[in-house]
């Protein structure tokens, strides 16, 4: 083997010489090249730091000058010197080029080196291929349809820069990118079948982790103050929910994802009893409420749900505060079918459970124990001091603010007495202390609240900015029952979601505090944020609906496909054979189709056909083996009359479709010297 590969390499460098070297590609191609290099570069999903496109675009705007304006070629020691100081800037980036963000950037940036140094046709078809190497690594960053849009725009530019390297002068340009559109249409029966056929295979794409979740913001599982203010401005999607019915009122759309029993006075995390499963007691007036949620990815496992999940999906399980959560990190998307019922009742308290609802971390202050003690006395069950707890919120001089003061080492105290204004977070903690010191089981949930209905299909889309806090306390009728300090403060918070607190908080009014003709005014004023929205419904029902009908296509849909067409009866290698057939077939008619429609519009190739069909009339039939000399040099011998015919229309047939002529008026002198046999 290592001598026959010796004598290849040495045959290859003794016949090197000898080969044709292509010319140089045409301007025009070039151009198209450079324009598909700095859209694949401007419309990669990934984000990397600025200078990365800003070089990338001033190496394709260097090349567009030597080739527009005559500027002259960087010398090779230029080149080398951008590339080390590219190679070492990456590195310095990076800490290396292993990984996917550092491969792709050094990808982005050799692009541009390379287009730089061409020279040769052959690199100019070295970057053909990096352009749609870039093209494919943006999916492994993101699989949206803008992506796959992007994809499509850059990569098929490409192609078509690449047909007209290999196209004739005289072939129109409009006919070069109708091949290339043809060619992008006949690949699509084929990525359809392997799309419906090919075995899937669960997780991300090639198993590659997704880096940029790392840094993604998002619930924690500890709770301060401040800690959910800070998501306040993030508008990355955590979930839609599609229900099966009616969309429950934005008052009742309270998603939980954890419930957090453990504080050290200012802090608020998950105990020991996180672990622990409680069970819920059905009632005859039950209302399931059934839905479909998609969850993004967030390298996180929780899921939030409604009040109150009674189903545990596989690869779920369910944790202490009917809470979900996945087995695994989210690192793709995940679409589940969900069942909740507010109209449920917890069962009894234990007393482990007990205890660890009614565990102060340290000791109240005597303002709040004096303040707790007073409705106390005045109520005569439970459900009496929450009400008028909830009633002191109201009452008093309470502001819900999004850039509370900071509390120090007593928080409930400062709170209640000096401050008096804070964010949701604020709010839970603090009333979920003042009913432990009142001595009435109480916990803080955390998760998300509202969440904005879609025009266009009708779902939920809940943001991050949509996270809330609130509290649940124990009460001997109705178990675990939510109570929202927060619906008490601000009630725009609730019923008109957090976009209308950020506009009143930027024209400096009191949140809580707008009448209602104000508020009403503010909702209907901005005609522009109305068409902004409009927009993004539609786009976000795109993102869905690609979501929901490509991106979650997995083992358990093709199976369930496989079944309708009546496919699941035949074993996996039978349906392998099928993806085969199915495969060839259209890869043959895809040749077919390509092959006519050259026929048909490539003018050289009709004249020259019309040529054939006249030597056929006069009982020349060209064979299928032989090449145009060879056929001409029979004919001749048959019909010598018609030989001055017959070699001029071959030599000007040969010279414009084998050679380097390029002249247009060949057509017609074929076909005039064709009829003239």
């Amino acid at each position: 083997m290592r001598d026959m590969i010796r004598s290849l390499v040495q045959s290859y460098r003794t016949l090197r010489p000898f080969a044709p070297v292509a010319p140089y590609p045409r301007q025009g191609a070039v151009l198209l090249l450079l324009v598909a290099t700095v859209l694949v570069v401007q419309l990669h999903p990934l984000v990397p730091p600025w200078w990365v496109r800003l070089i990338a675009i001033s190496l394709c705007l260097w090349r567009v000058g030597i080739e527009r304006l005559g500027w002259p070629m960087p010398s090779r020691f230029l080149r080398w010197a951008l590339t080390g100081a590219v190679f070492v800037t990456v590195l310095s980036q990076f800490h290396g080029l292993h990984g996917r963000d550092a491969g792709t950037v050094f990808l982005m940036l050799l692009i541009g080196l390379k287009g730089l140094e061409m020279r040769h046709y052959r690199d100019v078809v070295v970057v053909v291929f990096l352009v749609w190497w870039v093209t494919l690594t943006g999916f492994l960053f993101s699989q949206s349809p803008m992506t796959a849009a992007c994809g499509l725009l850059s990569g098929g530019l490409a192609l078509t820069a690449l047909m007209r390297m290999n196209q004739f002068s005289s072939t129109p340009r409009g006919r070069v990118t109708r091949d290339a559109v043809g060619m992008l249409s006949l690949a699509l029966p084929i990525m359809l079948g392997l799309y419906l056929l090919f075995p899937r295979i669960q997780g991300g794409l090639w198993g590659v982790p997704d880096d940029p979740l790392i840094g993604r913001m998002g619930l924690t599982e500890e709770v301060s103050p401040g800690s959910i203010l800070h998501l306040l401005e993030n508008d990355e999607v955590a979930f839609r929910a599609q229900f099966d019915g009616p969309t429950p009122p934005v008052e009742e759309r309270y998603w939980r994802a954890l419930v957090l029993e453990s504080t050290d006075g200012r802090t608020w995390r998950r105990g020991l009893l996180k672990d622990q499963l409680t069970s819920l007691a059905v009632m005859q007036e039950s209302k399931p409420i059934r839905y479909t949620t998609t969850f993004e990815p967030s390298n996180k496992r929780w899921l939030p749900v409604l009040d109150w999940p009674v189903t545990v999906p596989p690869g779920t399980r369910s944790g202490y505060g009917h809470v979900l959560a996945s087995t695994t990190n989210l690192l793709n998307s995940l679409r589940l079918e969900l069942t909740s019922d507010r109209i449920l009742s917890t069962a009894r308290l234990g007393e482990v459970e007990r205890r660890a609802n009614l565990q102060l971390a340290i000791p109240p202050t005597p303002r709040v124990k004096a303040l707790v003690a007073q409705w106390r006395s005045l109520a005569s069950d439970p459900v009496e001091v929450v009400r008028r707890a909830v009633g002191h919120f109201r009452s008093e001089s309470f502001y819900y603010s999004l850039s509370p003061a900071s509390l120090g080492n007593r928080p409930v105290d400062e709170f209640m007495f000096d401050t008096r204004e804070g964010y949701c977070e604020h709010y839970a903690s603090a009333f979920t202390t003042l009913m432990r010191i009142a001595g009435i089981p109480s916990r803080m949930v955390v998760g998300y609240m509202g969440g904005e209905v879609n025009d266009v299909l009708g779902y939920v889309v809940v943001r991050q900015s949509d996270a809330h806090a609130w509290s649940e306390v124990w009460l001997p009728a109705s178990g675990w029952t939510r109570v929202d300090p927060t619906a008490a403060i601000a009630p725009e918070r609730i019923r008109y979601g957090i976009d209308l607190l950020r506009s009143i908080d930027a024209l400096g009014w009191s949140i809580g505090g707008v009448p209602q003709d104000a508020m009403l005014g503010l909702l209907q004023r901005d005609l522009w944020d109305h068409g902004l929205r409009w927009v993004e419904h539609r786009f976000d029902a795109a993102n869905y609906g690609w979501n929901k009908w490509v991106m979650d296509f997995g083992p358990e849909q093709q199976f369930v496909f496989f079944r309708t067409v009546g496919l699941d009866q035949f074993g996996r290698p039978l349906l392998l054979l099928l993806l085969v057939v199915v495969v060839g077939l259209l890869l043959w008619v895809g040749q077919g189709l390509l092959s006519m429609g050259q026929l048909t519009s490539d003018p050289l190739q009709r004249a020259y056909h019309y040529f054939l069909r006249r030597m056929g009339r006069l009982g020349l039939t060209k064979h299928s083996f032989e090449g145009p000399l060879d056929f001409a040099e029979r004919a001749i011998q048959e019909r010598p009359d018609c030989e001055r015919s017959i070699r001029a229309v071959t030599q000007r047939y040969v010279a414009v479709r084998y050679g380097l002529s390029q002249s247009v008026s060949v057509v017609r002198d074929i076909r005039r010297l064709t009829r003239s046999l």
